[in-house]
């Protein structure tokens, strides 16, 4: 089961402390140290994301990283796979978080399961990510992953967690939401109980995972460390503290968010941040493709039940907006240790898109938007935005333009901003330029463009933009190919299906792309238009 969240932060102290020396190998200063307590509730769910890792054992930089291979700088004389999981001797399973630096840094809070290492290189699985674009000198840092073991210690059974001793009435219960299964509502992917000599068997103590073995050892499996868990008490199990101790992290993490070619996909997610954190400081916006108009952000019921139903489902709309609420609530609290779940919607391609989560307590070097979009009114449907992502050039306007070949891109910031001025670069033997002067108001710098021709990529270039903290520039591509509903770079046959199988609608945040004519109704005359463009392309 999904779609179920609960902010502990109302059972939670949060305390945090400098920690001197070092943790391992690290020749550096740690990073600062802390804990949570929160209570797990009786005859409840009760959904926690741990806001620290465990302490790094090794930080250093990168001496050089091709295939699956990272070399790091210096002689840290590791053993032979001294970070490769062993029962018997090394209980640990280990990640790689690839921090700042480099002269180039595309993979900046990406993480990757090591899976061997010698003196001073360390193998990583990227069957899922590629190591492309890392440079010499890029910060790194070597990290156990959580477990139910370092979680919850065989020595606190009935303190912090109740054993079970049959399998007709499990008590404290760890589950463990699935991040491969495929659509929504998605079942666990293992439910640990801790045997204590469970069903009359002798000499078997630990954490056992239901539909295996009950002697097979689990205490060792690794908890991804940007999703969340849920403990259940049942059975009697009483309501107890979990007190959480580990490392604050102070680098960028960024987590894959999953999509398909059709259909929505859940993914369930956590912040490893020690302090409450606005909507508008998460790092989800449209600006970076990780949450666009047509997601969801859903938190969960913080009621003493099981199977919780959500309590707040959030969309991103110029601004976060809540189910039935228009007003802006991108200063609403996401308490420190809450479990959330991102609903995205179907994208072309069906291609992962990472969300970069960055410590709020670590002062911001540069501003940027939360969106930027391309504003189209659709007769009495409404206003839809377009959105235009910040790089790989994946925002494509594909309505009709207003008079004189217009349009307008809406700039949305977490705070009120300045601007000293603005230019708009065409592309490449095409034309379009600004309309009057840009208008600031409050969050929002709005420009417009005129005499905007189709079939090019052109750049939006923003300049002395400031929050009063930061001031910097800023730019962003916009794409204009009239009637690309499907945004592949080509209207085609493709564009014309979306248009057939959505005939007779009114467009919607998911549908209003093939309202290409902005009649406010999907219809025929959006398919007489994307017939007569078929063929063309951005170059």
């Amino acid at each position: 089961m999904v779609s179920k969240l609960l902010s502990i932060a109302a059972a939670a102290a949060t305390f945090l402390a400098t920690a001197a020396g070092v943790f391992g190998q690290s020749p550096v200063m740690t990073d600062p140290v802390g804990f949570t307590t929160l209570s797990c509730l009786a005859n409840s769910d009760t959904y926690i994301g741990i806001p620290f890792t465990r302490p790094p054992e090794f930080t250093g930089t990168i001496r050089s990283a091709s295939a699956n291979t990272v070399v790091v700088n210096g002689d840290p004389n590791w053993s032979t796979n001294q970070f490769a999981y062993t029962a018997s001797t090394q209980r640990n399973h280990y990640y790689l978080l690839i921090g700042a630096g480099g002269t180039s840094n595309p993979k900046e809070g990406h993480v990757y399961p090591v899976v061997a290492n010698s003196s001073n290189t360390l193998n990583v699985d990227t069957r899922f990510d590629n190591l492309n674009g890392i440079t010499s000198k890029t910060q790194i840092a070597l990290i156990p992953y959580w477990t139910p073991l370092t979680i919850f210690p065989a020595s606190n059974a009935g303190v912090t967690f109740t054993a079970t001793t049959s399998s007709a009435f499990y008590k404290t219960q760890i589950r463990v939401p699935s991040t491969s299964t495929v659509g929504i509502n998605l079942p666990y992917s293992a439910i640990y109980y801790f045997s204590n000599n469970v069903n009359g068997t002798s000499n078997n103590v630990g954490w056992r995972q239901i539909g295996d073995a009950n002697t097979t050892d689990h205490g060792d499996d690794p908890l991804l460390p940007d999703s969340y868990f849920v403990v259940r008490n049942a059975n009697g199990a009483p309501t107890l503290p979990l007190t959480a101790f580990g490392s604050v992290l102070m680098k960028k993490i960024a987590v894959p968010l999953f999509t398909l070619e059709s259909g929505q996909q859940d993914n369930p997610i956590a912040m490893i941040r020690p302090i409450d954190v606005t909507l508008d400081a998460t790092g989800l916006a449209p600006i970076d493709n990780s949450f666009t108009q047509s997601d969801q952000l859903v938190l969960i019921d913080a009621a003493r039940q099981l199977d919780k139903q959500p309590q707040k489902v959030y969309t991103y709309n110029d601004g976060w907006r809540a189910a039935g609420d228009k007003s802006d609530h991108g200063k609403d609290i996401i308490p420190a240790g809450s479990a959330m779940l991102v609903r995205k919607a179907a994208k072309t391609g069906g291609a992962t898109v990472y969300w970069v989560n960055a410590p709020s307590y670590v002062p911001a070097t540069s501003l940027s938007p939360l969106a930027a979009g391309s504003r189209q009114t659709h007769a009495n449907a409404g206003n839809f935005d377009t959105n235009l992502p910040a790089s790989n050039g994946m925002g494509i306007e594909d309505r009709a333009a207003g008079s004189g070949n217009s349009y307008q891109v809406v700039f949305t910031f977490a705070n009120p901003v300045t601007l000293t001025s603005a230019t708009v670069t065409p592309g490449a033997n095409a034309t379009g330029s600004m309309f009057g002067s840009p208008i600031v108001s409050g969050n929002h710098i709005t420009i417009n463009l005129t005499n905007v021709s189709n079939a090019q990529r052109l750049l939006i270039n923003l300049f002395g933009m400031s929050d009063g903290a930061i001031t910097n520039d800023f730019s962003v591509p916009m794409g204009v190919l009239f009637a690309d509903i499907n945004s592949s770079g080509r209207t085609d046959n493709g564009d014309a299906i979306v248009v057939r199988n959505l005939s007779g609608s009114i467009p919607t945040p998911l549908t209003f792309r093939a309202d290409v004519n902005r009649s406010g109704r999907i219809d025929g005359g959006d398919a007489i238009a994307v017939r007569n463009a078929s063929g063309t392309s951005l170059p």
